[in-house]
């Protein structure tokens, strides 16, 4: 009975994540990109994006993506690979990889957080980067 239900809660957990996983695949616009650093008590907020620019990704079945930055100075590409555990998305690409957290996602809304924090000499530091995309 006890491999029963450990086999029905494993058979759940992978069911759900193949569901989140197909919610992903697609094409996705970024409509904001926040940037949050607190230092010493002290929040910075950026907007990481300019006047001009947006990002493109689509991910796909193979879990593989491919992203253009498009900016005043022209366009560039990242292709890499993504992945699922739980509520945790990872991105391995060719410029940079990241683990994010799912916040929200449906059949036209993805917003994910990616947060890290420690020590910088002597005080603490958190970094919080938002990412909310909608689907193209």
């Amino acid at each position: 009975m006890i491999f029963m239900a450990a086999a029905m809660l494993m058979f759940a957990s992978c069911n759900k994540e193949k569901q989140t996983e197909e919610k992903i695949v697609g094409s996705w616009i970024e409509t904001e990109s926040l940037y949050l650093y607190t230092h010493d008590g002290v929040c910075d907020t950026t907007s990481m994006f300019e006047e001009g620019e947006s990002i493109e990704i689509t991910f796909k079945a193979d879990k593989t993506y491919s992203s253009v930055y498009h900016s005043l100075e022209g366009d560039s590409e990242d292709h890499g690979t993504w992945s699922v555990k739980g509520d945790k998305f990872t991105l391995n690409g060719e410029l940079d990889s990241a683990d994010f957290t799912i916040d929200q996602l449906d059949k036209n809304v993805f917003n994910i957080t990616h947060r890290e924090e420690g020590n910088d000499g002597n005080s603490h530091y958190t970094l919080e980067i938002i990412i909310r995309m909608t689907r193209k």
